[in-house]
């Protein structure tokens, strides 16, 4: 009787033993499966940490705050990639290709997710259906301490007729925000004035390049063809320039393009990098620290690091691929005022101006 109790003691040691060993290796298969399809997405994380919470009570204390929790949904966009919230979610999980042409985000700002990418407004059917001007505040200029002798940035449009409902009146059609003189140009060159009271000497093109497309007969889509031809004759005739600038502004309203700092709004930014070229990391290294950089001095105002590949109609190079420190940076959407942005492009130059002379220190040390 003894013998046969301390076999059965010994069997279940070794049933107990292997059923721990196999719930070991599959709860790890079951990891790395959910790791492969979690990939980087902020929604699908914080659905799965939800599922999780429910019999680990511990895991709520880390979900975002005033997470709207639903067992259904969560599971739904785990399991499947489909966001009740994104419809595109419902496309690119049935049409191949599409997700390999779709943005992904690099470096996410606050409340960035895939719900709220940069949007592109189709391109204007007539560049001559306004001519007014618009004047630039003029401000006294800031003395600073440092001065560079030569162009350090340069500032361009590739898409410089894109406008803002609130600078043209009676408009009120976000697809109809376009203007020959009233555009995001205005915004660029408030940059480079003030990178220049900040002494980063800064060159700002006012080339029409969507004047030179119509010249030329050439379609919308070739803008980038033009814009790097103003962007090579810079580099040619200034060979100090570091920074490429192509500023635009983003085609999303504006719950999604505006910020409140410190009781004033702000048009948001983000940088957008092309990854159709083999040295996009280095352009997204420069993104990402800028990045950091304003959301360490102005919470909130930069909506991330946004890779866009070459695929789906997009150029998914847009001239970064000439130098390391080339971006394309979106200041704005359609709603946003003239003062918004000028506020937004006083920041990035203060931003950038102190990126620029902590490296130049760093360099010389």
């Amino acid at each position: 009787m003894k013998t046969m109790l301390k076999l059965a003691a010994k069997s279940f040691a070794i049933v107990t033993a292997l059923f721990c060993l196999v719930s070991v290796i599959a709860f790890s298969s079951i990891k790395v499966g959910l790791l492969s399809f979690i990939g980087n997405d902020p929604a699908r994380t914080d659905s799965f940490l939800y599922i999780m919470s429910l019999e680990n009570q511990s895991l709520k204390s880390i979900l975002p705050e005033g997470y709207e929790r639903s067992f259904g949904r969560d599971a739904l966009e785990l399991f499947t990639n489909i966001n009740l919230r994104n419809m595109k979610s419902f496309l690119v999980s049935e049409i191949p290709g599409l997700n390999a042409a779709s943005p992904k985000i690099i470096v996410a700002g606050k409340g960035t997710d895939f719900t709220n990418l940069p949007i592109e407004t189709p391109p204007p059917s007539d560049l001559d259906m306004w001519s007014e001007e618009e004047e630039l505040a003029e401000e006294s200029p800031i003395k600073e301490k440092h001065q560079t002798k030569d162009y350090v940035a340069f500032i361009y449009f590739t898409h410089n007729t894109e406008s803002f409902l609130p600078m043209l009146p009676g408009v009120t059609n976000p697809n109809l925000a376009w203007h020959k003189e009233k555009n995001i140009s205005l915004v660029g060159q408030r940059l480079g004035k003030k990178l220049e009271e900040k002494g980063v000497k800064t060159l700002v093109n006012k080339m029409d390049i969507q004047g030179m497309l119509k010249k030329r007969g050439m379609k919308y889509g070739q803008s980038y063809i033009v814009s790097r031809e103003v962007a090579v004759e810079a580099m040619n005739q200034n060979n100090k320039i570091q920074f490429y600038f192509d500023i635009h502004r983003d085609s999303s309203r504006r719950a999604v393009t505006t910020t409140e700092i410190n009781g004033k709004k702000y048009a948001k930014s983000l940088f957008v990098i092309g990854e159709g070229h083999p040295q996009y990391e280095k352009n997204s290294k420069f993104a990402t620290e800028l990045h950091h950089a304003i959301q360490k001095k102005y919470p909130g105002l930069s909506r991330g690091v946004f890779g866009k590949p070459k695929a789906g109609g997009n150029n998914g190079i847009y001239n970064q691929d000439l130098a390391a420190n080339a971006l394309l940076i979106e200041i704005g959407g359609v709603d946003n005022t003239l003062e918004e942005l000028n506020r937004t492009a006083d920041a990035l130059a203060d931003v950038i101006s102190e990126y620029y002379w902590g490296e130049s220190v760093e360099v010389n040390k």
